[in-house]
């Protein structure tokens, strides 16, 4: 029997982080871009109800998973990455380390550090840093990687 494996962003205890706020203009052309592309987001998902988890990728499919706490469109941004890095981008790493450590913050690497396995900290820290960026440069970013993917599917 074939299961699903699932991608999560967690933010576990010690990392504590204010309250973030979703903007909601963000949320809503993120939203619109990933439908448009096929890609299935919801926040109805049995893991939603652990406390410290704000989204995740559904492997192998299209459905990315934004649990309603948090920055959903920084949520959507980092786990719509993962979709990217898994289904556009076969796992090859999109941005260089130097990108990668310019995108992240000092809580980000420490977190990494910490708590991220050494053979996952490229995907997760490339999909930290690429949910920092802004939504008109994020959907550039998403376009460019999945040209062949899911950008070809809209046409």
């Amino acid at each position: 029997m074939h299961t699903l494996l699932t991608l999560a962003f967690l933010l576990p205890l010690p990392f504590f982080r204010p309250v973030e706020r979703t903007d909601s203009a963000a949320w809503a052309q993120l939203l619109a871009a990933f439908r448009e592309r096929g890609v299935t987001v919801s926040s109805d998902h049995p893991r939603c109800r652990e406390a410290d988890l704000y989204g995740l990728y559904v492997r192998g499919s299209r459905t990315v998973v934004v649990c309603e706490r948090g920055d959903r469109s920084s949520t959507l941004r980092h786990e719509g990455w993962h979709l990217v890095q898994h289904l556009c981008l076969q796992g090859r790493p999109w941005l260089s380390p130097e990108q990668i450590e310019q995108g992240l913050s000092r809580d980000d690497r420490q977190e990494l550090q910490a708590l991220v396995q050494p053979e996952r900290r490229q995907r997760e820290a490339e999909a930290r840093a690429m949910a920092r960026l802004g939504v008109n440069a994020y959907l550039q970013e998403l376009n460019r990687a999945c040209v062949e993917t899911l950008v070809r599917q809209m046409e």
